[in-house]
């Protein structure tokens, strides 16, 4: 047998099996509510989104998880930050820590971007966003101008309503009667979110996956590092990304308080977890 093609077929699957580990969870297509209201009230028959189903990671993109991409993705043309083991008060945790399990952090939007693409090719899965040549991002570069492929089946940042759904639970959490849980799978933040404790002797992020899960099965949904999604809004004609769940640094009141910055800023306290689109067999 050919030996380019023997290592053609262990590099497919070591691939396959890479991206079959990723843990996620579905959140179904429906009609839910986004918003700001919050508590014990009937959400099912008050919807004011519909959503196409998507699956979400569990938990929040680990330092060893991004490095693990970066290191491949560097060798294939992809240029974009190597963001930090998380952080301890606002410095980046030595590599190695925690086991490189902390969120990464210090990553601005566009690195999730070009991150997103490079994982969906690693994975064999079709990338999300390109240039208007129609050839796919891979470098971080504030002068670019990205077009989305929505029949695109690779990962991608998740829109606002789409993080707020699952943050609140899906469609398990309405069954439940958590889905007004003002934070993400309890009305006690202390249950799920890594929010600043100022009498703490440990003032950083945590590993992932440490506090309790939402409906769901998704975990750091609040607190620990708030994350990017896609939504944006025009401010005095600079394009302002969503940041949303707050944080190791700063605690909000509940999962519709986010706030936003350009696409090139970074933060000790800002990571990302990614979406894909579920297609039916007819897409």
């Amino acid at each position: 047998m050919n030996i380019k093609y023997i290592i053609f077929l262990f590099t497919l699957s070591f691939n396959v099996e890479a991206a079959s580990s990723i843990k996620e969870s579905l959140v179904e297509q429906g009609k839910y509510y986004a918003g700001g209201v919050f508590g014990k009230h009937d959400y099912s028959t008050n919807a004011n989104i519909t959503l196409k189903s998507f699956s979400i990671m569990n938990t929040e993109v680990t330092y060893a998880f991004y490095q693990h991409i970066y290191q491949w993705a560097k060798i294939h043309q992809y240029v974009f930050n190597e963001g930090c083991n998380g952080a301890s008060d606002e410095d980046c945790l030595l590599p190695g820590e925690g086991g490189n399990q902390h969120p990464v952090t210090n990553v601005d939007w566009l690195d999730t971007v070009v991150f997103s693409n490079a994982l969906s090719e690693y994975s064999g899965l079709k990338p999300v966003y390109y240039l208007e040549n129609n050839e796919p991002i891979h470098i971080n570069s504030t002068d670019a101008v990205i077009h989305i492929n929505p029949l695109a089946n690779g990962y991608r940042l998740p829109t606002l309503n789409e993080w707020q759904v699952a943050a609140r639970g899906g469609k398990q959490a309405l069954s439940a009667g958590s889905y007004g849980a003002p934070f993400a799978g309890s009305y006690n933040n202390k249950d799920v979110a890594w929010f600043p404790e100022y009498t703490s002797k440990h003032f950083g992020t945590n590993k992932v996956g440490s506090l309790k899960p939402n409906a769901l099965g998704l975990y750091d949904m609040s607190g620990n590092v708030s994350e990017w999604v896609y939504t944006s809004e025009d401010v005095m004609g600079v394009k302002m990304y969503y940041f949303c769940g707050g944080s190791y640094l700063f605690k909000t009141s509940n999962l519709a308080s986010c706030d936003t910055h350009s696409a090139g800023f970074s933060m000790p306290d800002i990571g990302f977890r990614l979406v894909r689109s579920v297609f039916d067999e007819k897409t």
